[in-house]
């Protein structure tokens, strides 16, 4: 448990802690020798008692008759500090002193302190005779009480400037390492944002000569970082415009070669169907039908080829007219689908990579949403939105209520291939895609794509030392 704790949390108690022991330990030490002192002063006060009543006691019998030595003793006797005197005469009983007032200190001693701090019983009895007859005698105990109350006036006051020592240094050092330790926020918020890629972060100079590395370690890290995420996406979106070019030319190949020659075949094979139904032979006319039907398949899948390969659209049309075209091809082939096309105006003219990014979008989330969902409504819209850290944005979305993400789609079929191609495109381009479910069933497509006005041909590779 402790080594979950905060670090300042972990500091502060473990000072606390020793603070504690020591506060325990000087009370106990105070304690002890409380009651030696007041043992100490006791006994010294019983010698000086003892004392006093001998000297007192053989004046008083050399000038007064023995059977009154204690009344003229109860008369002078003053009993010192810490003892108490009693005089028992074999007659009268006992004698009262005087009475002296002591001032001690006003503060009440616990019983605890007082069971404690007070010394073993003992009592002195000095006896008063002449002659052989005994006429009482003098009693002197122990009467600590003003003495304890002295070392508890002393013992109370010293624990009290412990305590409240330990608490102001508590406090203080508290203050002093939640100050010290206050920049490691900063640095755990900054580590945060790096881990969700936000690699522009940078926490500055620290006012803390020993977090100062630490903070420079920090920013050097995502100066790296943002270089070789800059590098990763310059070459990544190099290659996803190599492999656009590589087919718009396999595109213009099929179209420029495999087009007039599967023409040709069409043609030459009506003129052979012609010449059969001239000469009248069935065989022969069956053979041209069968060509005319081959060729017609080839020209199809010609057809689908170069539209996989590239959008004719895209290149001849602007964007939004592309799209358009799009969305009215998947109308006519779904009839039965209830559409939600929102779409702007114009948009800027921007690279033909973002082009191609932007309709991959809506054709292969709508083709996902009509293979593997099976909705009943799809919605589509595109709008430029402002995003704090990315700038000017193309906010893309494609939502369907059929089965949802549960529907079958997996990245082992062809969708699920197609979503991660999609989501390596938009990434090539400083985009994110999210996917998850839509509200009331189905799935839900977001995107954004960096909205670059200007064709990006000047784009270059670092040199790779």
């Amino acid at each position: 448990m402790f080594g979950r704790m905060h670090l300042q949390h972990q500091v502060v108690l473990s000072i606390c802690l020793v603070h504690l022991i020591a506060l325990t330990l000087t009370t106990a030490i105070l304690v002890i020798n409380a009651r030696d002192a007041v043992r100490l002063e006791v006994n010294s006060g019983a010698k000086s008692a003892r004392a006093l009543v001998l000297a007192t006691l053989g004046y008083t019998l050399q000038e007064t008759a023995p059977s009154e030595v204690l009344p003229r003793l109860a008369e002078t006797l003053v009993a010192p500090r810490h003892v108490h005197i009693a005089l028992v005469d074999a007659r009268r009983g006992l004698l009262p002193l005087r009475e002296v007032d002591e001032a001690g200190p006003a503060n009440v001693v616990p019983d605890w302190f007082v069971r404690l701090a007070t010394p073993e019983f003992r009592e002195i009895r000095i006896p008063v005779g002449a002659n052989g007859n005994r006429y009482g005698y003098v009693s002197i105990t122990m009467a600590p009480g003003n003495e304890i109350a002295e070392v508890w006036h002393n013992v109370a006051g010293i624990f009290w400037i412990v305590f409240v020592s330990a608490v102001v240094s508590a406090l203080i050092l508290f203050w002093l390492v939640n100050r010290t330790l206050r920049p490691l926020d900063a640095l755990r918020a900054a580590l945060a944002r790096l881990r969700d890629g936000k690699h522009s972060v940078r926490l500055g100079r620290s006012s803390s000569a020993d977090l100062a590395p630490i903070f420079q370690g920090f920013d050097d890290l995502s100066d790296a970082l943002e270089a070789a995420e800059a590098d990763r996406t310059r070459l990544n979106r190099r290659i996803v415009e190599l492999g656009d070019a590589e087919r718009r030319t396999i595109a213009m190949e099929l179209h420029d070669e495999f087009g007039p020659c599967l023409f040709g075949l069409k043609v030459k094979a009506s003129a052979v169907a012609r010449a059969a139904e001239r000469l009248e032979d069935q065989d022969l006319a069956q053979d041209a039908v069968a060509i005319q039907s081959i060729v017609a398949q080839i020209q199809a899948s010609n057809s689908r080829l170069l539209t996989t390969l590239r959008p004719m659209a895209i290149g001849q049309l602007p964007l939004v007219d592309a799209l358009l075209d799009l969305f009215q091809t998947f109308r006519k082939n779904h009839p039965d689908v209830e559409w939600r096309v929102d779409l702007p105006q114009t948009l800027p003219d921007t690279p033909e990579i973002v082009d191609l990014t932007v309709y991959r979008f809506f054709q292969e989330g709508v083709t996902n949403a009509l293979r593997h969902g099976r909705p009943g409504r799809i919605t589509a819209s595109l709008f430029r939105q402002q995003d704090a850290d990315a700038g000017p944005l193309l906010r893309l979305v494609v939502e369907d209520n059929g089965l949802g993400m549960t529907g079958g789609m997996s990245d082992d079929t062809t969708g699920g291939r197609g979503l991660a191609a999609m989501r390596d495109r938009i990434d090539a381009v400083g985009g994110q895609l999210n996917i998850g479910p839509a509200e009331g069933g189905g799935t839900r497509l977001v995107s954004g794509v960096p909205l670059l006005s200007a064709p990006d041909s000047a784009l270059e590779l670092r040199a790779v030392s």
